[in-house]
């Protein structure tokens, strides 16, 4: 910790790069959303005019190289001004960023099977065009293609740390139907932490972690089907975990993140959050923030899949 502030990674992003930087669709492409470009990087100390010349100068880096003027970053790249971490992602979407009186933007999904939790709208069954929303929103994690149930999409840059990473300690719920009988045994070694290799992106490139898992909660629901709740999210974690035991995942659904569960929706369906929902945010913020503000690290945690 130090410097300008610290790195944050939530794994790997769903944007077309080139040697690590996220740059503007070319025109008639898919469009960029859910990113910012470099200069709003470092308005809470620079003018725009001023972060440009920084990037000129070549004294600034997005995930180990060298920034381009008109290059953008996505929320876990990692921004460097003179080799110094730059605290970029709650400077750069603030409210003067969007046009006068809109206000953040914050919905559900239910999340069908085929949907591509992706921003890159070049991709088929990307979730931005089956939403249709009319904001620029971006989804808060990920759930693989194969995969249903809740999505949160937001346009406040604030929230994917806010609930993501695993010191938040927020729950995330699903079910799972696998191909084989459950064993009581296995029940216990998932809840206490199985021993998986997933990949993470770090500085733009890919990083093979092999660690157990943190404990959970599972109950068994039928002879088939399992419960599992989990306050982290490696890449595709509950199929590695179950495939470490000799089981594959048929179904996997996610009911629940934090408190915020598919009530009111069906297959398919989108819409804004409740009072009772916003509540949860707005707590997950403010506590997301209360940690920063004293100092605490939290483990940094991949990408939701």
């Amino acid at each position: 910790r130090g410097g300008y502030g610290w790195e944050d990674d939530y794994g790997e992003n769903n944007l077309p790069k080139q040697d690590g930087v996220y740059l503007e669709a070319p025109g008639g492409g898919g469009e960029d959303l859910g990113s910012v470009r470099v200069n709003k990087c470092f308005k809470e100390f620079a003018s725009r005019r001023e972060s440009d010349e920084f990037v000129r100068q070549g004294r600034v880096n997005i995930n180990g190289r060298t920034a381009e003027l008109g290059a953008r970053v996505r929320f876990g790249d990692r921004v460097t001004l003179d080799g110094k971490l730059v605290r970029w992602e709650v400077m750069a979407l603030t409210d003067s960023d969007f046009e006068a009186g809109e206000q953040f933007t914050y919905v559900k999904y239910y999340k069908p099977e085929g949907v591509v939790c992706t921003t890159d709208t070049r991709i088929r069954n990307n979730i931005i065009d089956r939403i249709g929303h009319p904001d620029r929103i971006f989804p808060v994690g990920r759930l693989d293609k194969d995969s249903t149930g809740l999505i949160l999409l937001t346009s406040d840059g604030r929230l994917p740390n806010a609930v993501l990473r695993s010191g938040r300690k927020h729950d995330k719920k699903y079910t799972v139907i696998v191909d084989r009988p459950i064993q009581p045994e296995d029940v216990t070694s998932l809840a206490a932490g199985v021993t998986i290799t997933t990949t993470a992106q770090r500085d733009g490139r890919s990083k093979t972690i092999t660690a157990p898992t943190m404990p959970c909660r599972v109950r068994q629901l039928s002879k088939y089907e399992l419960e599992i709740t989990l306050q982290e999210g490696r890449n595709r974690q509950i199929r590695r975990m179950l495939d470490a035991l000799g089981y594959s995942v048929l179904e996997l659904h996610r009911l629940e993140v934090m408190g915020i569960t598919l009530s009111g929706l069906r297959e398919g369906q989108c819409r804004d959050l409740t009072r009772h929902e916003m509540t949860l945010v707005n707590q997950a913020l403010a506590a997301a923030a209360s940690s920063e503000a004293t100092g605490v690290d939290l483990a940094t945690e991949e990408e939701e899949e």
